[in-house]
């Protein structure tokens, strides 16, 4: 049976540990102390540490990432999404363009609000796109955005972006 494990003359069950784990962490995550989970569960309050250190995708803050046109969104996107970046908007050109026309001027604009009304909640926002958006974008969200130039606007060819770059660049931002 697969949710057993035999560690020396000890059986663990998989499922067990599991629940245990997930009834810490939602006691955790709804406001009860490291000690008094520790204490609910009989273990040590580093125990309760080392378990969040271990399953923590990112601290500092929420992190947003916008990026057009991107050749590589694929891998775009799992880096963000193994950093636990929080809101991830990329577009190809031809995505870009789809989006801007299928939409009337004033859905567009309703969507283009929302967006920036949720980038204006996150403590960071990463833009990889051309250098154009972002004066626009510190301007929209009232504060110096990070991100990577991709050349000089107007861009009409998707770009691939230097995962290794992004990767560190967001390593900056949850340090």
């Amino acid at each position: 049976m697969d949710d057993l494990i035999h560690i020396g003359d000890k059986t663990l069950s998989r499922r067990r540990l599991q629940a245990t784990l997930d009834e810490m962490l939602q006691l955790r995550s709804a406001g009860l102390s490291q000690q008094a989970t520790a204490e609910r569960f009989s273990v040590d309050r580093s125990f309760v540490s080392r378990l969040e250190t271990l399953g923590e995708l990112h601290k500092g803050g929420s992190i947003g990432l916008v990026g057009f046109p991107i050749a590589n969104r694929t891998e775009v996107r799992a880096v963000c999404e193994r950093r636990g970046v929080d809101f991830v908007l990329l577009f190809s050109e031809a995505e870009r363009q789809a989006y801007l026309n299928e939409r009337s001027g004033m859905a567009l604009l309703h969507e283009v609000l929302g967006t920036v009304a949720r980038l204006r909640t996150l403590d960071h926002v990463v833009l990889v796109t051309s250098d154009h958006w972002f004066t626009l974008a510190s301007a929209l969200l009232g504060r110096e955005v990070a991100g990577l130039r991709l050349g000089p606007s107007p861009m009409t060819e998707d770009r691939t972006v230097d995962t290794d770059e992004l990767d560190a660049m967001l390593d900056s931002l949850q340090a």
